[in-house]
């Protein structure tokens, strides 16, 4: 579906006076430590149902007690069809509170937000922070290299190997929307272990995070890199059998929480009810510690 000129201009003006109404870091950038930082990350998210309501309450709690310097959205922003008249009810309400403190979100798009003009409309709305179908963020210790797992993959993958070669970020963390180990609905995706692995074995990666796979999983550390599906932000559960490379796999409701600093990675899974399902800790060779 196409959106209108008017109507995106009526958007971009909205979300900067909701963003404006905080601490401007979500305008200005992350005002974390430079050898530190802590994000959250969801997918699967924008259902606009209670589910996703209380998810971005739990958030916001987690927040009050434990600031949060930016949001990792890994796709499916808007559902069903990625509609940006819908961005109200699946996104600025369920996260009014983060949003009100300034906590910027930066997102890529899933495969139902390019149901609506390819995702144009969300790549041009200043609340979702995209700086294009894919784009470099470096905030504190980390540099997260956000793709379109949907499209395009010549051109993008020119765009990441050259992208991850001139990084010198302590923790490099790549976001897709589409699972490439999964013990979901959706399997491992051969194609993409055979395209997208060697790369971040070769340069490092210690992290990917995704969506599609509407479940939390945390695989065990594979040749360096973390798999974390956090599909689990408020679209419809799906059941999850741990695999061979599940370290930890639940279908509940919920979102993970980072924090890194020189030394070391630690991710955590919480649930909508604000209880901790998961905590592991990875040094800069992306090992367990």
């Amino acid at each position: 579906m196409t959106v209108s000129r008017r109507h995106l201009l009526h958007l971009a003006l909205g979300s900067a006076t909701v963003l404006l109404t905080g601490n401007r870091r979500a305008l200005a950038g992350s005002s974390a430590p430079a050898d530190r930082l802590h994000w959250l990350a969801t997918a699967d998210s924008g259902s606009g149902d209670r589910h996703q309501f209380t998810n971005g309450r739990a958030m916001a709690t987690l927040h009050r007690r434990d600031p949060v310097d930016l949001v990792i959205m890994a796709g499916d922003n808007i559902y069903d069809n990625g509609d940006m008249r819908e961005v109200a009810a699946k996104f600025e309400r369920p996260y009014q509170e983060l949003l009100k403190a300034g906590v910027p979100f930066h997102a890529v798009l899933g495969n139902h937000d390019i149901r609506s003009n390819n995702g144009a409309g969300q790549i041009a709305y200043p609340g979702f922070g995209m700086k294009g179908r894919w784009y470099t963020l470096r905030r504190g210790p980390v540099e997260f290299f956000m793709h379109d797992s949907n499209v395009d993959w010549p051109k993008q993958m020119s765009w990441l190997k050259s992208s991850l070669a001139a990084s010198r970020a302590p923790w490099k963390v790549l976001v897709g929307h589409h699972p490439i180990y999964s013990s979901g609905l959706y399997g491992d995706d051969r194609e993409a272990l055979g395209r997208l692995t060697p790369l971040l074995r070769r340069h490092g990666v210690q992290l990917y995070i995704n969506g599609h796979d509407h479940n939390y999983e945390r695989s065990g550390p594979i040749n360096g890199t973390t798999y974390l599906t956090v599909g689990n932000g408020g679209a419809a559960l799906r059941p999850i059998v741990p695999g061979p490379n599940s370290a930890k796999a639940v279908s509940t409701y919920g979102f993970a929480s980072l924090h890194a600093d020189p030394d070391s990675l630690t991710i955590e899974a919480w649930n909508s009810s604000s209880q901790r399902l998961d905590r592991a800790r990875l040094n800069r060779s992306g090992v367990l510690i």
